[in-house]
């Protein structure tokens, strides 16, 4: 990666103690790590690793903020608040990132990724599709189905070259659809909300199959 890249992630690595807690911090540089194992085992371009590796290190910039501070964040940027709370952060935290640390550094790949991080979207870009992965993957998550899930793909990928890109595009949409649909399911046994974007995230990437 460039030093310009580095250094801009080198910029928001500084600064995130000042929106993320202890405990936050550990699971965000957490997503951090995993999003760069997939830059190296995808061979991402410089620009896409920049990406997914900016989106990481910034995806849960507001998730520490009250309920009150968020809603006054949809306000000020005209977000309709989601069905499910749970989810709010994932709709704030990118225009809040990018008025912190501006558009050269959050740049429309970043926010995209951030934007959908935790219920996936249709037409998810492959840095889309590893933030959403990396979020439930990253090796501070101890629940069962995310080591299930994280040996899953990270034991398949091993068995692939990083130059059969069908091949991984192939592994990231399934582990992308295992996830969604764990999700959904563990929603719907909880009697929990779920927000519309993963239902058409779901549709969408069913029929890419």
């Amino acid at each position: 990666m460039t030093s310009e890249y580095e250094s801009r992630l080198a910029e928001i690595r500084k600064a995130l103690p000042l929106y993320e807690d202890a405990r936050r911090l550990e699971h965000t540089m957490g997503v951090y790590r995993e999003c760069v194992w997939f830059a190296r085992k995808f061979g991402l371009s410089e620009e896409d690793s920049y990406t997914v590796c900016a989106s990481a290190l910034l995806h849960d910039i507001t998730k520490n903020l009250s309920e009150d501070e968020a809603l006054a964040i949809c306000v000020r940027y005209g977000i309709t608040p989601p069905v499910a709370s749970a989810v709010m952060h994932q709709y704030t935290g990118a225009p809040f990132a990018k008025e912190v640390f501006g558009e050269e550094t959050v740049t429309e790949a970043v926010c995209s990724a951030i934007s959908c991080h935790t219920t996936g979207k249709p037409g998810m870009s492959i840095t889309d599709k590893m933030l959403f992965v990396a979020d439930f993957t990253e090796a501070g998550r101890k629940y069962r189905s995310c080591r299930d899930i994280r040996e899953y793909l990270h034991g398949e990928c091993e068995k692939i070259n990083k130059n059969e890109k069908t091949a991984l595009s192939r592994l990231l949409n399934d582990t992308v659809k295992r996830i969604i649909g764990f999700t959904v399911t563990y929603l719907m046994e909880k009697g929990k909300q779920i927000d519309p974007d993963m239902i058409l995230a779901w549709n969408a990437m069913v029929s890419e199959t």
